[in-house]
């Protein structure tokens, strides 16, 4: 029996993940898809890669965590391998210690911030892409995708890194976890590698409701479907449908009017297209992120306010954490346990 042309994951498999299976809250668990994602966008860019690759390799990568469990992968693994791999399916082919620099890069960045008193604000906004916050800013502060320098941050004046050199143990560590992971992914998904992304339905469905040449509705609906890369959307829906929440999304962020159940023409649910854009609302909502440029809102954050901002900082900083290692996934469940315990006595 032939694959599916985009598989997506079943409804055991959504409701009772194997990372909840092993006691991984889900909002864990959604924190540490969303940071993967990061990791893997801000590595795509700054490489210089299609917007394509990138996003196949995270709609792979949140695949393969409806599959295996984040207590027996590290994010980190996964999401280095699963954009390795990607190059390869898009034929976009890059060089392996080019890569690991990179990641080495961005992680070391992580780590430096993590590294800074508990009680600094990551307030800034050194990218410039839409983000709020150094943390979801990653780790490419200073670089944008065509490789120009952006103004330095502050908060970034005592970072310092060294690229490996040649003969260095880190390479050739890094190449036998991606060369093991890789083989995990390919193994675990059966092989089943085929990725259907929704942009070119969203032109196309743009193009029947006549807004393609509505002024930043293509660019807002583009950078939805970007946002939505760091949801499990992608492996839970189909891509019209994804491309159908887009622009429902765009269009009220917007402020402009659709027909009267307009989505019917597409062969999408309006609560399958709803669910889609409540996910995208919540993570601008969970990680302070700003709406997307264009948009009335634009630049504004949802769920401000000094504690509001507080208690994402330290979410930020529990799942940059947690990303880092298996291990460090087990430490903490071993201590969230420990402490319900004590708690329980």
């Amino acid at each position: 029996m032939a694959h599916a042309p985009h598989p997506l994951a079943t409804l055991n498999q959504i409701t009772n993940t194997p990372s909840a299976k092993d006691g991984v809250p889900k909002e864990v668990e959604d924190d540490l898809r969303t940071a993967g994602c990061m990791l893997i966008q801000e590595a795509g860019v700054m490489l210089g890669l299609p917007q394509n690759t990138m996003a196949t390799a995270q709609v792979i990568f949140h695949r393969f965590y409806y599959v295996s469990s984040l207590y027996s992968f590290g994010v980190n693994d996964i999401s280095i391998s699963s954009l390795f791999l990607s190059t390869k399916l898009c034929e976009t082919p890059i060089r392996l210690r080019d890569l690991i620099n990179t990641y080495l890069f961005l992680l070391a960045r992580i780590q430096y911030l993590l590294n800074l008193p508990p009680d600094t604000a990551f307030r800034s906004n050194p990218l410039g892409n839409g983000t709020s916050s150094s943390w979801q800013a990653g780790a490419a502060q200073g670089v944008t995708a065509k490789g120009k320098e952006k103004e330095q941050d502050p908060i970034w004046d005592g970072f310092t890194f060294e690229i490996p050199g040649f003969h260095d143990g880190v390479f050739w560590e890094w190449k036998d976890v991606i060369t093991a992971s890789e083989m995990q992914i390919l193994k675990r998904l059966g092989f089943n590698m085929q990725v259907d992304l929704p942009y070119s339905h969203m032109i196309n469905y743009l193009k029947i409701l006549d807004l393609v040449f509505e002024d930043e509705v293509a660019q807002v609906c583009w950078s939805i479907l970007n946002d939505m890369l760091m949801t499990p959307m992608y492996a839970i829906h189909p891509p019209h449908t994804l491309a159908c929440a887009a622009i429902l999304l765009a269009t009220r962020l917007l402020r402009i009017s659709l027909p009267t159940e307009w989505y019917i023409l597409f062969d999408a649910e309006y609560e399958d297209i709803w669910s889609c854009s409540c996910h995208v609302m919540k993570l601008y909502h969970d990680w302070g992120l700003d709406r997307p440029r264009g948009s009335v809102s634009s630049g504004s954050q949802i769920g401000g306010g000094e504690q509001s901002m507080r208690d994402k900082e330290n979410r930020w900083r529990r799942a940059w954490v947690l990303t880092q290692s298996r291990k460090a996934v087990r430490r903490w469940l071993e201590e969230r346990e420990k402490t319900s315990e004590r708690k329980s006595s």
